[in-house]
């Protein structure tokens, strides 16, 4: 016997229980960050229960799996996902519960075994995840080839626009309970302040000027037919019809590419009856029109991208429509259109594609320009706010340092940063928004004096990077911290009525009392975090873990067309990291995306 041929298993199982046991070390470590108040893993004492256990038992069978993998490429990217989970558990955890991340060297040291700790576990996760597409594609190909008998089957394949309305039928009915709990609508977040600009007549761009004169519009019918409230309703009815429309595109697209129908039917009731999409249905912000119609947009650049469809002139005036929409009801989207269409340019293979497209970006974005100026001048509306607006991060950053660090900052530089942030306003500082920030910030000497401004935020952080950092890592957290948040970072499902203080005011009714208290009992009292799995769903994190899951694996795959694809969302999300808050609404686009996103990694390439 080679004896020397002879590799012992040894090295790796202790390796494996090492790394397993660190895992569960790391993660009480985060988790005594809560305090003594935490209930979530068994509170503070996560190694006095069994959970602890549990994880290190799973720990060890997905490492073992994870050892035994051959392909090179899936370890390295299944790593990069696992790293970057466990930097957002663990700088997360510093950030949300200590509000506090670089305290000191030997505390970094102690982070960057946490994370290696906390990677050992969703590092085979993440190489678990990115396997699942190929496990599923056999079973979904397969479905996709049979075939439905019957008539009606028949009559549909031969009418397929009559799909389309019966999915937006049925959606928009699933809609109706809700809309007559809460008639006229759901009027909520920044709803008051635009309905006051049409009461006052003294319309400004701070809101999406399309947005504000929609609802105007209805209110304003409501005046003249003497019942505001009736009137009203008009715009949330008109909401309800537009999302549903884009809902059932949707499925009406997975129809003609032969998603199988099982899928469709849980999409379908995942968009009809889950119940973040009829609450958003009826509720009056900007960002569910705008969830529609990036939909639309982003159906349309996976039929150009992914699928490689050869369009006809329609389908690029559909295109051109939703994304000059999408711009219009959303002032940050029309960025995201832009900066992806410039990838997406470069990423096509021939000139006559790069030809049409270029034009189809050029017409979308002129367009959107001249609608939007054309109803600056048809509501004589006004820009206010707007240096406020683009410098919240700078403003936010500044402020930080100015609260936390203002016996070690310069006096000089410390009224320098007082000429543009408000004294009164440091020390109400708040780290997870930077409203009470930027709401009251010099907008007169940001305009007229943005190069200073900009030497002044340099050189402050030049002397306190880790406040800067730590101020941009707790305005965005709740995109993408995975554990416990607070109320700044995820409440913001809500069921309630603001008063716009008018002489004509918006009167609730509730025509549906079966349906009010259970809307009432998960939205209005926030009882959707409560629920075991459905309740993180409510989150902003599971759909941005994805969409950086669903680009790994497209690199993985090398399905470079996916991974192009997969910019408008990543460009969006960019945006919004750069606002003013993580709210679960400034990304229900991506939400509404996800189907299609699961989809991207299911469905099989296509040839070239």
């Amino acid at each position: 016997m080679q004896f020397h041929r002879i590799k012992s298993p040894w090295p790796r199982r202790v390796l494996i229980i090492v790394l397993s046991y660190l895992c569960t070390l790391s993660l009480a470590r985060v988790i005594s960050l809560n305090g003594e108040g935490a209930v979530y893993f068994g509170g503070k004492y996560f190694g006095y229960n069994l959970s602890s256990v549990l994880l290190f038992a799973v720990t060890v069978w997905l490492l073992h799996r994870f050892f035994l993998l051959k392909d090179m490429r899936l370890r390295i990217m299944s790593s990069i996902g696992g790293i970057l989970l466990g930097m957002a558990v663990v700088y997360g955890g510093y950030a949300h519960y200590a509000n506090d991340i670089f305290r000191s060297v030997s505390e970094g040291i102690l982070q960057l075994f946490l994370i290696m700790g906390i990677s050992a576990c969703t590092t085979p996760v993440c190489a678990e995840l990115l396997q699942l597409p190929g496990r599923v594609q056999a079973w979904y190909v397969g479905k996709q080839q049979v075939q439905p008998a019957g008539r009606f089957y028949a009559f549909i394949e031969r009418r397929r626009w009559v799909y389309f309305l019966l999915a937006w039928g049925i959606l928009m009915l699933s809609y109706i309970p809700i809309f007559l709990s809460q008639w006229p609508g759901n009027f909520v977040f920044d709803a008051k302040y635009q309905l006051r600009e049409v009461c006052n007549n003294s319309y400004s761009t701070h809101h999406p000027l399309l947005h504000t004169l929609l609802m105007g519009k209805a209110y304003q019918f409501g005046e003249r037919i003497g019942n505001v409230s009736a009137g009203y309703q008009l715009y949330t009815l008109l909401q309800m019809l537009i999302l549903s429309s884009a809902f059932a595109y949707l499925l009406f697209y997975f129809y003609k590419k032969g998603v199988p129908r099982c899928v469709r039917a849980g999409v379908l009731l995942w968009f009809a009856l889950f119940p973040m999409h009829p609450a958003f249905a009826i509720s009056a912000t900007k960002d569910v029109l705008c969830a529609a119609f990036f939909l639309y947009y982003a159906i349309f650049l996976f039929r150009l991208i992914v699928d490689r469809e050869k369009f006809a002139w329609y389908s690029y005036v559909g295109m051109i429509l939703a994304g000059v929409l999408l711009g219009l009801l959303r002032n940050n989207a029309i960025y995201a259109v832009a900066v992806s269409g410039i990838i997406m340019l470069l990423y096509l293979k021939t000139l006559k594609s790069k030809a049409i497209f270029l034009i189809t970006l050029a017409a979308i974005l002129l367009l959107h320009s001249l609608c939007n100026r054309g109803l600056i001048a048809y509501a004589h509306a006004y820009s206010p706010d707007t240096q406020r607006e683009m410098m919240c991060v700078p403003l936010q950053c500044m402020a930080r340092v100015a609260s936390y660090r203002r016996a070690e900052l310069d006096p000089a530089l410390y009224e320098e940063v007082c000429m543009y942030i408000q004294e009164e306003d440091i020390p109400g500082y708040n780290p997870y928004l930077a409203d009470s920030v930027k709401n009251n910030a010099n907008e007169r000497l940001l305009r007229s004096n943005k190069l200073n401004f900009f030497k002044l935020w340099a050189k402050i952080g030049l002397q306190f990077p880790d406040e800067y950092l730590e101020s941009i890592i707790t305005n965005t957290l709740g995109y993408w911290y995975p554990l416990n948040q607070g109320i700044y970072v995820s409440a913001d499902i809500a069921v309630y009525h603001t008063l716009i203080e008018t002489e004509h005011e918006i009167l609730k009714h509730d025509y549906f009392p079966l349906v009010t208290g259970y809307y009432n009992y998960l939205l209005y009292h926030l009882n959707y975090r409560s629920l075991p799995i459905l309740g993180y769903l409510f989150r902003n994190a599971p759909y941005v873990w994805l969409l950086v899951l669903a680009l790994l694996w497209s690199i993985y795959q090398k399905r470079y067309g996916v991974l192009i694809w997969g910019m408008l969302p990543l460009m969006y999300l960019g945006t919004c990291f750069l606002g003013p808050m993580a709210a679960l609404r400034y990304i229900y686009c991506l939400i509404v995306c996800t189907p299609l996103l699961l989809h991207s990694m299911i469905h099989p390439c296509p040839q070239q």
